[in-house]
């Protein structure tokens, strides 16, 4: 009895401590979505708790006046943040993408919540810099929370626009007719409405044949016809799409809907433009969004041209890697694989500053799906609709809270409509219980991608006395990551300086110096002026020899200098 109250004890002791080294500093439950206000909080209890890693600060005012918060995770200890490679994450540039301010606010949490209870962790906020902005359409995210709304609502930013043509500016948007908080459908029986009431469940449609006769037409979003033309809810907020209006291939809006009167035209846009130019350090940038559990890779358009193979062989080893960490999401090409886009963010960064980056779409229908075990349901014609199956989810997974029966309502203007369908927090974003996993996931693939910014290290290869007072330096600079020191976009393009390696000494008299392009064959690419200087780049898993003949005697340092990878030095005796 004795020992058992003993080992009793000491479980415990040991559950007590392992309870005490989990206690966060900063309480955040990802188990729900949180507004506006509240990711504010959050963001500025990270900052409170974690001084020396963190800086909070607001790049600027959005059209409706709400700050643009972004929280830079860097340890000011180990250096500057411009001297360590730098990582950009931010969510919500369509406002009713919600979950994505999730992934970000999850991201920057953990990496602060786990630097004193994970090695790599402690590793990566030591090394690295972070730009963390939660939520780029602030405006239209918070009125998401805050109006009735439903999920196709509140895409694009607060810019009025004339959407219809008459004059007047976002007179006709959608309506709340029942007064419950929620815009959701409207229907109408009409025997040529092109839609009948789904035999398997009466709370879907389907379409009908073209000979068979209809029971409704769909008549989108509650609304009224404000404005008199005729026509429902065909001018409501906006519309600017934030991911249209970046200026690189921006096209004007009779090209590209929703671009804007011009490029950066967008507060948050030009706000953020401004911010990751003055960060020459970034290397990679996530833009998390929100359907089709995909992680997408430019070029969005033909205009942008193809990218260089070397490149692409970077976003493939990502790709691929992203595959694995976040299953059942699929690495594409934006302008191939999806649509095309004119304007967006992902390219901007890239072609404008290139930097390599992804777009993160966070969700997939399948998630909220009611699969039976067989691995060929898509071939299986005896199997439930996708809409029945999403049904089918919401009785037995959220026990009928995602959906709301039709109801009938006497429309001041169409007469007897229903009104139901699936409710604003439920379509396009995970069910809550979902959203941790989510997170988790999206954050690991931005620590993978932070881990592999480039590593750089430098070793002597010889000092030989090739005669006449003559001494041959070589040198060797690794990387032993997948990020290059710099794109080769940027290298064609000239965005940036290339990386710089330097040799000083006292007594030192530089002959010449240069790339060795074959060291077995003695082959090098000499620099005809001030050859104490070689610019080059450093490529992914890869390396560069350079050597320099000298002159004297003593000691060398040697320095690396770059843009993205940091610096380092090197002594040696010659």
């Amino acid at each position: 009895m004795r020992k058992l109250i003993l080992l009793t004890t000491a479980s415990l002791t040991m559950l007590a401590m392992i309870c005490v080294a989990s206690v966060s500093a900063v309480e955040i439950s990802f188990d729900r979505y949180y507004n506006n206000d509240e990711v504010t909080a959050h963001l500025k209890s990270l900052n409170k708790a974690y001084p020396s890693l963190t800086k909070l600060e607001s790049l600027g005012k959005t059209e409706e006046g709400r700050d643009i918060w972004m929280l830079m995770i860097n340890n000011s200890k180990t250096g500057s943040d411009l001297d360590k490679p730098g990582i950009y994450v931010d969510g919500t540039i369509h406002g009713n993408e919600i979950q994505a301010t999730e992934v970000c606010l999850y991201t920057a949490w953990y990496l602060l919540d786990k630097y004193d209870k994970i090695d790599k962790v402690h590793e990566l906020v030591d090394s690295r810099a972070f730009y963390i902005i939660p939520t780029v359409n602030v405006d239209s995210r918070a009125r998401f929370f805050e109006d009735a709304n439903s999920y196709g609502i509140g895409r694009t930013a607060r810019v009025a626009y004339d959407s219809d043509n008459d004059g007047l500016l976002d007179e006709d948007g959608p309506d709340d007719l029942d007064g419950d908080g929620e815009i959701l459908r409207m229907r109408i029986r009409d025997e040529y409405g092109g839609w009948k009431t789904d035999p398997d469940d009466s709370r879907n449609m389907i379409r009908t044949k073209p000979w068979e006769k209809s029971e409704w037409r769909r008549l989108g979003e509650e609304g009224y016809d404000n404005d008199g033309d005729g026509d429902i809810n065909e001018d409501g907020v906006g519309y600017l799409d934030m991911n249209r209006n970046y200026g690189f291939s921006w096209q004007p809006p009779y090209v590209q809907s929703g671009a804007g009167n011009f490029p950066m035209s967008a507060k948050p846009n030009k706000a953020i433009s401004d911010f990751v130019i003055s960060k020459p350090n970034i290397c990679f940038d996530f833009a998390f969004h929100n359907m089709g559990g995909l992680i997408v890779r430019g070029p969005g358009s033909k205009l942008a041209g193809t990218y260089p193979r070397s490149d692409v062989e970077v976003y493939d080893f990502f790709g691929h890697e992203g595959e694995k960490i976040l299953p059942g999401y699929k690495y594409i090409i934006g302008g191939m694989d999806m649509y095309t886009t004119h304007g967006d963010f992902d390219e901007f960064m890239y072609s404008n500053l290139g930097i390599f980056g992804f777009v993160g779409e966070l969700f997939f229908s399948e998630k909220v799906e009611y699969l039976p075990k067989h691995e060929d349901v898509e071939d299986d014609e005896d199997a439930p609709s996708r809409s029945i199956q999403k049904h089918k989810f919401d009785d037995f997974v959220s026990q009928g809270t995602m959906f709301r029966d039709w109801k009938k309502f006497d429309h001041p203007q169409l007469g007897e409509i229903e009104i139901g369908g699936w409710r604003p927090f439920t379509s396009r974003i995970p069910p809550t219980f979902m959203i941790l996993e989510m997170c988790h996931r999206n954050a690991s693939l931005v620590l993978f991608v932070a881990e592999h910014t480039p590593d750089i290290s430098m070793k002597l290869l010889e000092v030989e006395d090739i005669g006449n007072g003559l001494k041959r330096v070589r040198i060797r600079v690794e990387n032993s990551n997948a990020l290059p020191s710099l794109s080769r976009t940027a290298i064609k393009r000239d965005i940036y300086r290339q990386d710089m390696i330097t040799i000083e000494g006292s007594g030192l008299d530089i002959v010449s110096g240069g790339i060795v392009r074959d060291i077995h064959y003695d082959r090098v690419n000499n620099i005809d002026h001030h050859p104490e200087k070689i610019f080059t780049h450093i490529p992914s898993f890869g390396k560069r020899d350079v050597q320099w003949i000298v002159r004297g005697s003593g000691k060398a340092t040697i320095k690396y200098d770059a843009v993205k990878a940091g610096n380092r030095s090197l002594t040696i005796s010659y």
